[in-house]
């Protein structure tokens, strides 16, 4: 026996789904802001590429290249590990190395550059697996919009980018 042609009615989801129930709700929360933060980690440093020491040309190459092995890395990884662990792994090794920048002298160049290479590898790491964890949180319904939310988190973090490379460019605050 044939079915009736009508197409079943599906549920309609809206945004407000991703903050129904408190557990939803505390991942999406958790997401944009992983999102957002992670993109600013990514595109700051990927712009403030030509301010490192060194000649600005190698660093800018060394910046590209070193996202190739970040890729195969992560994939390795997420074949491997637990998704939690590799994405917390490769963010807590992005955002230490990058803060130890800080302690480095200024006579280190290559000390420096290479730390912070080592911060672009890791946060390189975490913004790709970024896109397989968060697709896992969510359920079906909900998980188009919960991606499409989380992606406008980390364009927004994107724009804000620049404006943190140029911090780091003033060295004066009531100037």
């Amino acid at each position: 026996q044939m079915q009736d042609s009508k197409p079943q009615q599906q549920q309609k989801a809206i945004l407000l789904d991703l903050f129904r129930t408190r557990n939803i709700a505390t991942i999406t929360i958790m997401s944009l802001l992983l999102w957002f933060f992670t993109s600013v980690g990514y595109f700051g440093l990927s712009l403030s590429t030509p301010n490192w020491h060194g000649n600005a040309y190698i660093n800018c190459f060394l910046s590209a290249v070193i996202e190739v092995p970040a890729y195969v890395i992560a994939w390795l990884l997420l074949r491997s590990l637990p998704r939690r662990y590799s994405l917390s792994g490769t963010l807590f090794l992005g955002g230490g190395v990058v803060l130890f920048v800080q302690l480095v002298p200024a006579d280190f160049n290559i000390l420096s550059v290479g730390l912070v290479m080592v911060g672009k590898f890791g946060i390189t790491a975490a913004f790709s697996m970024l896109y397989v964890y968060n697709v896992e949180l969510y359920p079906t319904l909900v998980r188009n919009m919960a991606v499409g939310a989380t992606s406008t988190a980390s364009r927004l973090g994107s724009i804000i980018a620049p404006y943190f490379v140029y911090l780091g460019e003033t060295s004066c605050i009531s100037c």
